[in-house]
C-alpha cells in the first residue's frame, strides 16, 4: 500500500510540474505612483514594441493617459475630465510610467456559453487557467472578447501626487457603455497587489473598442452572450 501511495504522490507532483508559467515583464510600481508621487517614465514604448506578438497595458508617463498594446500595436489614449478623448497609434517618444507585458503567439479559446460564475470572474479565470496547465500562482495575460452587457471604464488623468483613489476616479474621463462588442486585455496575478493590480483585485484590465479606437482601464463589466475567454496556448 505504501508503494502505491508513493506512486500516486509522484504522479501528482508530475502533473503540477507540467504547469507552464508565462514570462511577464513588469515596469514601474502602482504604489509608488499613487502614494509616492512618481511620474517619470520607466521604459520607452519603442523598446518594448521591437518584438512581435507583444500584449501589454499600463499608464503613460506623467499619468496622463492609458496604454494598450495589442499584438504589438500600441493604442495610447488621453483625456481630461469634461473634455474630448484622443488616441494615437504612434509610440515614438512615448514612455510608460507603469507597464506590464507578455509575448503571446497563440491563444486558446474557452467560450463562456452562458456559464454561471459561482464566485467571481477572478476566481473563474484562476480555475480555467489551472485547468489548462497554466500556473495561476504566477502572473499571466488573458483576453475577454465578444459582447458585453455593460462596461464601466476610464482614461486616467493625474489627480496630483497626494491624490486618493477617489480623486483618481473623480478626475478621470469616465464612461459606461452597454451592449457593446469589444475586447478586454487583462493581466492576472495573486502576487502583485499595488504593483500592477489594485489591492482589492487580482486582475488589471483594459477595455478596447476597435470601432472608435479608444481604450482605457476597465472598472466594472458584465459579460454578455457568446463572450470568449482566451489564454496563452
Amino acid at each position: 500500500m505504501k508503494n502505491i501511495l508513493l506512486l500516486v504522490g509522484l504522479l501528482l507532483i508530475g502533473c503540477q510540474s507540467d504547469q507552464k508559467s508565462i514570462h511577464v515583464n513588469i515596469y514601474g510600481e502602482l504604489r509608488q505612483i499613487m502614494h509616492g508621487g512618481v511620474r517619470d517614465g520607466v521604459v520607452a514604448l519603442t523598446d518594448v514594441l521591437q518584438d512581435e506578438h507583444v500584449y501589454g497595458l499600463g499608464a503613460l508617463e506623467g499619468l496622463e493617459g492609458e496604454i494598450l498594446i495589442w499584438d504589438s500595436k500600441p493604442v495610447l489614449t488621453r483625456a481630461k475630465k469634461g473634455g474630448e478623448a484622443s488616441f494615437t497609434n504612434n509610440a515614438e517618444n512615448e514612455k510608460a510610467l507603469l507597464l506590464v507585458t507578455a509575448t503571446v503567439k497563440d491563444w486558446i479559446e474557452i467560450p463562456f456559453n452562458n456559464t454561471q460564475i459561482e464566485t467571481s470572474l477572478n476566481d473563474y479565470i484562476y480555475q480555467i487557467a489551472k485547468d489548462n496547465n497554466i500556473n495561476p500562482e504566477e502572473p499571466f495575460p488573458f483576453i475577454l472578447q465578444g459582447n458585453f452587457t455593460k462596461v464601466k471604464w476610464h482614461i486616467i488623468s493625474d489627480p496630483g501626487p497626494d491624490g486618493t483613489h477617489e480623486d483618481h476616479m473623480n478626475k478621470s474621463w469616465n464612461r459606461t457603455v452597454e451592449n457593446t462588442n469589444a475586447k478586454i486585455l487583462g493581466f492576472y496575478s495573486t502576487k502583485h497587489h499595488a504593483v500592477f493590480t489594485h489591492h482589492s483585485t487580482n486582475s488589471h484590465m483594459h477595455f478596447y473598442d476597435e470601432k472608435s479606437g479608444y481604450s482605457g482601464h476597465a472598472d466594472e463589466l458584465i459579460l454578455g452572450e457568446n463572450t470568449i475567454l482566451k489564454l496563452p496556448k
